[in-house]
C-alpha cells in the first residue's frame, strides 16, 4: 500500500479487505462463522421430515469432522450411520437456507445410495429419481422428466404426490 492505512475511509477499507479475502479464497469456516452451522442444523431438520420416505426414523444429528482439513459437517443418523460424501458439509454450504437445505439433502440422498443400492426420492409422476436443487429461491426435489418439474419441497415429500410449478 501506498497510503497511510489510517487515512483510508472505513467504506473503502472494508472493501479492500474484502477483495483480499476473495482473491487468497479465504473462507472463515465454522470456528468465525458460527452462524453456518446454526443454519445447516435448521436444514437438517427441514430434510430430516423426508427421512421417513426412505424408511429412516429417528432424528439425524449434524457433526462436526474434525479429520477433514478445513473443518466439515457431517449427518450422523439415529442408528449411527456416519454420513459425510466427498468430504462433508463445508461451512459455505451454511451461507444461505435454501442452499443448505439442498446441500444436506444433496448430501443424504448420495450417501444413502451407495449404503442403499437404491434411488430415492422417486418422482410419482415419472418414476424417475430426483436431484436436490434449488429453483426459484427453494429447496426442491427436482425431477428431469418430461417437462422437467419440481416435484414437491425438500421436506415435504411425504405430502407431494404430483408435482409442484
Amino acid at each position: 500500500m501506498e497510503r497511510d492505512p489510517a487515512q483510508v475511509p472505513a467504506p473503502e477499507m472494508a472493501d479492500l479487505a474484502r477483495r483480499i479475502l476473495e482473491k487468497t479464497g479465504f473462507d472463515p469456516g465454522f470456528d468465525l462463522a458460527p452462524e453456518r452451522l446454526a443454519v445447516l442444523r435448521q436444514a437438517l431438520r427441514v430434510v430430516a421430515r423426508d427421512l421417513p420416505t426412505a424408511g429412516i426414523d429417528g432424528e439425524p444429528r449434524l457433526v462436526l469432522l474434525e479429520v477433514f482439513t478445513p473443518v466439515s459437517a457431517g449427518i450422523e443418523l439415529s442408528d449411527g450411520r456416519l454420513l459425510v460424501g466427498d468430504g462433508g458439509l463445508h461451512a459455505c454450504a451454511g451461507d444461505t437456507p435454501a442452499g443448505a437445505v439442498t446441500a444436506v439433502a444433496d448430501l443424504i440422498q448420495d450417501d444413502l445410495m451407495k449404503l442403499t443400492w437404491q434411488v430415492w426420492p422417486v418422482c410419482s409422476d415419472h418414476r424417475l429419481g430426483l436431484h436436490a436443487a434449488t429453483h426459484q429461491g427453494a429447496a426442491v426435489w427436482w425431477c428431469a422428466g418430461g417437462d422437467e418439474h419440481a416435484a414437491a419441497l425438500i421436506g415435504e415429500l411425504a405430502h407431494h404426490r404430483r408435482s409442484v410449478h
